[in-house]
């Protein structure tokens, strides 16, 4: 039979008689460790017996059955969203529309004046002095139209209207010359109004002349 050493792994062939069936203390002649060493008819005997006799292991136990696994929820059932939840998202995306508008409003506001407001619009009385300037003016297109003789003809008659008519002054003034030409005594009963008749013709004359300057 062959002995191995416990500690050193020395080895020694050794005949079967030297060990007894009840086995002996044997030491190593290398490094002098000692052991108890059982007959080779023993060792398995006490095998056999102790494989018997040991309590089963875990790994021989029998599988108990498996627990189902737990069912995966399908992908297209989605869970209901809690109401308190749902209502504070809805007030949120609410208060985000509101600032979006406000924004909006103020960008329109700071925006340059584009024209589209007109200027303060005039009062009844220039628009009715407007409206009559545009009806008494003549337009471009009849000046146009009007012959150069007809255009100076209208002016001299307007400056015409402004002046004193001379032959009525020669007139009034020949119809004095004639009166102071009667007799003295025709004279003397009229020089009174003659005189008042003088007096009024001299200052329409001279009224006359005032505007004549002005005029001019």
């Amino acid at each position: 039979m062959r002995l191995i050493c416990p500690n050193c792994d020395a080895q020694y062939e050794v005949p079967d008689e030297v060990i007894p069936t009840s086995g002996r203390d044997v030491q190593c002649s290398n490094c002098g460790q000692t052991w108890f060493q059982h007959h080779p008819d023993n060792v398995l005997q006490e095998d056999s017996d102790t494989r018997t006799d040991r309590a089963p292991d875990e790994n021989d136990r029998p599988l108990s059955r498996r627990s189902p696994e737990p069912t995966a929820v399908p992908s297209g059932e989605r869970k209901k969203l809690d109401p308190s939840v749902a209502d504070i998202l809805r007030q949120e995306a609410e208060a985000e529309q509101e600032a979006r508008r406000r924004r909006q409003a103020a960008s329109l506001e700071s925006q340059p004046d584009l024209g589209l407001e007109g200027a303060d619009e005039p009062k009844p009385r220039e628009r009715s002095e407007r409206a009559h300037s545009k009806l008494s003016r003549p337009s471009a297109k009849q000046e146009r139209q009007a012959p150069p003789d007809d255009i100076a003809a209208t002016a001299i008659g307007s400056r015409r209207d402004l002046l004193p008519d001379i032959e009525e002054i020669n007139s009034t003034l020949r119809t004095g010359n004639e009166r102071r030409t009667l007799p003295s005594s025709h004279h003397a009963k009229t020089q009174p109004r003659k005189a008042e008749r003088s007096a009024f013709r001299s200052g329409f004359l001279i009224v006359v002349i005032i505007a004549t300057l002005m005029v001019g």
